[in-house]
């Protein structure tokens, strides 16, 4: 029965590694953008460049990190129930949401995508940490929460 136990719990903790890494890449792609985008711009002139530094960019890269990091924060919470990486993603995905907003100027949308990147990927890391020490615990002998077969 314990086995069993085990590789279930493998097998989800396999797939919210899997929607982890995939939200942590995205949010790193956001920063990587910001960061990286005025040289892009120097360097690749054209449809490349125009994209990458048009609102239509941002869309689809909100597109992208929304549901990665719906689903990565969510399983995560389910396995660790702790708020504070939810409380990151939330300050994130916020962050990528008023970056939106029309009016701001050229260089506040900047620093505020920035900010928003940073808050995304350290709550990916945090919720990342604490899911495989909530895997830990829950499998270690001496916890007295889970019945043991034997």
């Amino acid at each position: 029965m314990e086995i069993e136990k085990r590789r279930a719990h493998g097998t989800l903790h396999g797939h919210a590694n899997v929607i982890e890494s995939a939200a942590v890449s995205a949010s790193l792609l956001c920063l990587a953008h910001c960061v990286a985008l005025p040289l892009f711009i120097l360097l690749l002139p054209g449809a490349i460049g125009l994209f990458a530094s048009s609102e239509a960019f941002h869309y689809v890269a909100l597109g992208l990190v929304l549901p990665s990091a719906l689903a990565a924060f969510g399983v995560g919470f389910l396995q660790h129930r702790l708020w504070l990486p939810v409380l990151f993603g939330v300050a994130g995905v916020g962050c990528l949401i008023v970056a939106l907003s029309p009016g701001l100027a050229r260089g506040a949308e900047t620093w505020i995508t920035v900010a928003g990147s940073l808050f995304l990927v350290t709550g990916h890391v945090m919720n990342w940490r604490m899911r495989a020490h909530a895997a830990g615990r829950q499998f270690s002998h001496g916890d007295s929460s889970h019945g043991r077969d034997g």
